[in-house]
């Protein structure tokens, strides 16, 4: 599926390429750090933020650093390599004033350590949504008790993909597919929970209805002011949009969606989502 970046988040994508950067800019001491599970619309959230307010914008650093060293995630999880280190040695990810990287996500603890005046955001989407938007990214039915050859195949070459797919960093159990990434966003959901009165919670579907006014309060939430009129880029689709004409019965099936609601069901009563 080809990815469609919008002209303004496409900026801090080029700049963090620049290698001569890299190795002569200076780790930011107190950035906002947007967390949240993947297809959540923390990329989007994190671009206008830093669009309203003047701020500069690292988007999805492991995407870009996973051409260089494939295997950096599973290092990290396997302490085979510490997030210090990794920060350190890539220093311009961590130099801009808003760093979303949803991988993060799961290293919060670590994150807070090494950045103890930072501010956090979090990205929460009803996880059946979410799901199905992981699912509508990698073109894979939601109905399936497994995953076919095809769907595994495809998988190969998207090793940051698979490894959500699979269930692994942070390692998830799981009968198929469907169970581990609804043990994933419970996973993802339990770093906000624990840690609610430290992180400003965003919701998806609050910012979907109110995107310029949502943003705006983010921003004060966080003592930033909203500066610029972003009004001609909230409706800029970020990624390919999935088909969400489907319900959500008609796209997981009944058994794959009461799983869902099964795994999920504590977690989405503490975010108001509806069974």
């Amino acid at each position: 599926m080809k990815q469609i970046i919008p002209e303004f988040i496409k900026q801090p994508v080029r700049v963090l390429r620049n290698s001569y950067l890299m190795r002569t800019v200076r780790i930011h001491p107190a950035p906002i750090i947007v967390l949240g599970h993947q297809k959540t619309g923390t990329s989007v959230i994190a671009a206008l933020l830093g669009e309203a307010t003047g701020k500069s914008v690292t988007i999805d650093m492991f995407h870009h650093n996973n051409k260089i060293r494939p295997f950096f995630r599973e290092d990290i999880f396997n302490k085979k390599l510490s997030l210090r280190d990794f920060i350190q040695a890539n220093a311009l990810y961590f130099s801009t004033d808003i760093i979303k990287e949803p991988d993060l996500t799961f290293h919060y603890e670590a994150l807070l350590n090494y950045f103890p005046k930072a501010k956090f955001v979090f990205v929460i989407r009803d996880p059946r949504d979410n799901i199905r938007s992981i699912l509508n990214r990698l073109k894979i039915s939601g109905n399936l008790q497994k995953l076919n050859d095809c769907d595994t195949e495809q998988l190969q070459g998207l090793k940051g993909w698979q490894f959500i797919i699979e269930g692994k960093f942070p390692d998830v159990t799981g009968q198929n597919y469907i169970e581990k990434l609804a043990q994933r966003w419970n996973l993802a959901a339990d770093v906000y929970l624990q840690n609610k009165d430290h992180i400003v919670i965003i919701r998806y579907e609050d910012f979907v209805k109110d995107k310029i006014n949502i943003i705006s309060h983010l921003a004060r939430q966080l003592g930033l002011e909203p500066i610029h009129d972003i009004s001609n880029k909230v409706d800029v689709q970020y990624q390919s949009r999935g088909n969400h004409k489907i319900s959500r019965i008609e796209f997981f099936g009944i058994e794959n969606l009461k799983l869902i609601e099964k795994i999920c069901r504590d977690k989405m009563q503490k975010f108001d989502y509806l069974l």
